[in-house]
C-alpha cells in the first residue's frame, strides 16, 4: 500500500503502544469523544466522533480541549 501525504509518518504510524492505551472513547454532553487522558482527572478531547456537523462548529470540542473526568457523561 501506497500513502501519498505531506504529513510526517510519526503523526500517521504511532509507535508506541502506550499512546493508544491512554485513549479512551467518551460520552461527554451526548457527543461521542475520543480523548487522551492525562494525570489525575482531566483529559484531552483528540477527535470529535460524532457525525453531526454542529458538533464540530462548536468550539467547546475543538481538539485540543481539557476537560475533567468528573464532567464526563
Amino acid at each position: 500500500m501506497i500513502l501519498y501525504t505531506m504529513m510526517p509518518q510519526e503523526l500517521i504510524y504511532q509507535t508506541e503502544n502506550d499512546d493508544f492505551g491512554k485513549q479512551k472513547i467518551v460520552s461527554y454532553e451526548g457527543i461521542p469523544l475520543l480523548v487522551e487522558m492525562n494525570a489525575g482527572q482531566e483529559c484531552r478531547i483528540l477527535r470529535v466522533m460524532s457525525s453531526d456537523p454542529s458538533h464540530y462548529m462548536d468550539e467547546r470540542y475543538t481538539p485540543g480541549s481539557m476537560i475533567t473526568l468528573s464532567q464526563l457523561s
